[in-house]
């Protein structure tokens, strides 16, 4: 007899199980020495749990579903009850057979019993029921099928056993089963997926980099042979904007797997290309909520790329942290991501950039990725202290294990600082002056106050051309104004950008002058690096103006007590240089344990490690977590206005069946949607759009940017359009 595991292509058990097990082959060929916690007997048991996983499908139910869907003849049964094929697969082991430890039969049970997560737990008289009257009968082919021994009587203790579920209290016991089920996720995703669950394993992103470098010629600095020379080792480097760091940590992954993870999408994918383009290296994947996007206008093989990266095959993945790091939630299913680590380095870019409950996760993210035998990196201009004392604290870093070092140039001169006690919209004319001969980047803590800034520039009598950039444009005007800024400094035009955070760390820009509202010191100095970024300061006057009084941002976006020790630390040096040196000291200042003390900052990163080291496993499923990390407080807007003019797309995406024209349609309304805080819009919402746009909510504003001349304010949530009432 015919015994399916999926509709698609009429396969069979055994055939998807051959699947598994060839790629079981691939991954333990390729990796199977980097797997700390992996020996022989761990490897049998994977093995045993990819023969016996999917034999429960057998069951009379699960076949006729599939029968129906391929069209074949229904099989008779009396039964009716439907019960999840990962728990009847557990019963159908021959566990006397297999001469296991008690130890090895509970990670059997549970690999095999929990590769779904079922919202459905095992109960113990509808799987005997569908065992007893319906598996029994099919046990003689079922075993022909799978060329498997199948138990001769079956037990029910497994189901009490499964009801005892692992979690960190089982010490060692828990980190093996992470790797049994984890690996087996990934073997059963693959193969369902017909991918190979590793690719391009012989390719080296060392070389590459080596060869790029001597045809560029440049010679590895100090920073980069640390990396090269420590790739054995968990590292963490301090080094300044402009030190080769995106090369130093591809020289210190050498010829392994690898996560490199930033802050920023437009980051990633500026690096995706850079490694694919300029390094010639094809074995990079790329994967955050909008890589999709970026894909099909890059890649004509973009679809198989995109399930290569969703399913870590290849051998350099990068990535957002939501992505690949959230498994400190133990949602169902974390098991797949952490496993995934284990023979891998993992790079975390700019760690002082995320928030402090994000912090948390990933010290102690880093801290599970050290127990399952994976290496990490951390690169970053400034590293808050705290998070250094935490690492040690969990001994995660020690000296055998860690090389740490600072990489910092003194020798040139960029910024002399003149800190200012008053607002910013004092100094207009002052701003306006310097815009006709220079290039000045004006930086401000919220929208509003961009926008607000704005208008006052615009009512003034000046030569010099003003700009505004800031995220609340469309998708697809925030790119044209990016691209903009960028064209703007390197033909070296004079005049003025209005800015918020938002050119921190995502875009590659020069100015001859910072006029910036004031912020947190590790904020505050990736702002400096969009000034006399790539040159020596040639002159005594002060480039960086940083304003103190009326600050906006505050407490929303910054931590007032942060802020206001930034400036006393900041005080001593007005007027004078401040070199990289100092910028690292003055953070690692700022973060220290004691000065934080009775601060929301240190309390909301101790609650979040708290519940991380308390949290109950299985508790939540995927989505839930990644919500937790995404800003769940934003939400995506398009102006009722833009939405009448593009109806007929939303009319011809119903109509379309092809999904790649779909896809397209789809990316095409995205660009035209604004992404805005839910309780600054939700007052101007008329309505949310069907499925699958449900995500999108039609705001009754007016929308302000012409885009020939690349000017205006973006959407304008503090005026509705005529027709709200």
């Amino acid at each position: 007899m015919t015994f399916y595991a999926k509709s698609e292509g009429k396969e069979t058990i055994r055939e998807h199980t051959d699947r598994l097990l060839h790629n079981l082959n691939l991954l333990k060929n390729a990796y199977g020495y980097k797997f700390m916690l992996m020996d022989e007997q761990m490897w049998k048991l994977l093995e045993i749990a990819v023969q016996y996983h999917d034999v429960g499908k057998a069951n009379t139910v699960f076949q006729n579903k599939i029968r129906q869907a391929i069209r074949e003849s229904m099989l008779e049964t009396d039964i009716e009850t439907n019960v999840p094929h990962n728990y009847l697969s557990v019963g159908c082991i021959p566990l006397k057979q297999l001469d296991l430890t008690k130890e090895e039969e509970r990670l059997l049970i549970h690999a095999v019993g929990y590769h779904h997560e079922r919202e459905q737990l095992p109960e113990k008289e509808m799987i005997r029921n569908v065992l007893e009257n319906d598996i029994k009968k099919q046990l003689p082919q079922l075993s022909e099928h799978m060329r498997l021994p199948m138990t001769e009587k079956f037990s029910y203790r497994f189901i009490d056993r499964l009801l005892n579920r692992y979690t960190y209290h089982d010490g060692e016991e828990f980190w093996k089963y992470v790797m049994i089920k984890g690996l087996l996720h990934r073997l059963d995703h693959a193969a369902s997926a017909h991918i190979d669950v590793e690719r391009d394993v012989e390719k080296s992103i060392y070389i590459n980099v080596n060869e790029y470098m001597k045809k560029q010629g440049f010679h590895k600095n100090d920073l980069q042979q640390f990396a090269e020379r420590h790739s054995d080792k968990h590292v963490i480097a301090i080094a300044q904007t402009g030190m080769g760091k995106t090369e130093a940590a591809l020289l210190w992954i050498q010829d392994d797997k690898a996560f490199f993870t930033l802050p920023l999408r437009v980051s990633i994918n500026a690096i995706y290309d850079r490694i694919k383009e300029k390094m010639g290296y094809d074995a990079v994947g790329l994967l955050h909520s909008t890589s999709v996007h970026y894909l099909v206008d890059k890649e004509e093989n973009w679809e198989e790329l995109k399930q290569q990266s969703e399913h870590f095959a290849k051998k350099l993945l990068l990535t957002t942290i939501d992505q690949i790091l959230k498994f400190p939630f133990y949602y169902k299913g974390f098991e797949k991501e952490l496993a995934a680590m284990a023979n891998a380095k993992v790079v975390i870019d700019e760690i002082q950039a995320y928030e402090p409950r994000i912090a948390a996760m990933l010290i102690k993210s880093l801290e599970m990725i050290h127990h399952v035998g994976g290496k990490f990196m951390i690169m970053t201009a400034t590293l808050p202290t705290l998070y250094l004392e935490e690492l040690k604290q969990r001994n995660v870093i020690n000296d055998d294990e860690i090389a740490i070092g600072e990489f910092i140039d003194t020798s040139v001169h960029r910024h002399r600082i003149c800190l200012r006690s008053e607002c910013i919209e004092e100094t207009m004319g002052e701003v306006l002056d310097l815009g006709e001969t220079s290039q000045v980047l004006v930086i401000v803590n919220t929208v509003r106050k961009a926008m607000s800034l704005y208008d006052k520039f615009l009512d003034c009598d000046t030569q010099a051309p003003v700009y505004l950039l800031h995220s609340q444009f469309t998708q697809e005007d925030r790119q044209l104004l990016e691209k903009r800024i960028k064209q703007f400094n390197e033909n070296n035009e004079r005049g003025i950008w209005i800015t918020t955070q938002l050119v921190e760390a995502s875009i590659d820009i020069d100015f001859d002058y910072l006029f910036t509202e004031m912020s947190t010191l590790d904020s505050l100095f990736q702002r400096f690096g969009r000034c006399y970024r790539k040159r020596a300061l040639d002159h005594d006057s002060c480039n960086i103006h940083i304003f103190t009084e009326n600050i906006s941002g505050i407490p929303r976006i910054y931590n007032e007590h942060l802020v206001n020790e930034s400036i006393r630390l900041l005080e001593q040096y007005n007027y004078q240089i401040v070199d990289e040196r100092t910028k690292v000291e003055m953070v690692k200042q700022l973060y220290d344990r004691e000065r934080l003390k009775g601060t929301s900052f240190l309390k909301e990163f101790e609650d979040a490690l708290y519940m991380f080291d308390n949290l109950d496993p299985y508790g939540m499923d995927k989505r839930e977590a990644q919500q937790k990390l995404r800003d769940i407080q934003n939400i995506q807007v398009i102006t009722r206005k833009i939405y009448d003019q593009i109806e007929h797309l939303f009319e011809q995406y119903k109509k379309e069946k092809e999904w790649k024209k779909r896809l397209k349609l789809r990316m095409e309304i995205e660009k035209k949607t604004v992404s805005v805080q839910r309780y600054v819009a939700e007052k101007y919402v008329s309505e949310r759009l069907p499925k699958p746009f449900d995500h999108i909510y039609i705001a009754e504003v007016e929308y302000d940017f012409n885009r020939e001349q690349l000017k205006g304010k973006g959407i304008l949530l503090d005026k509705p359009s005529s027709n709200f009432s």
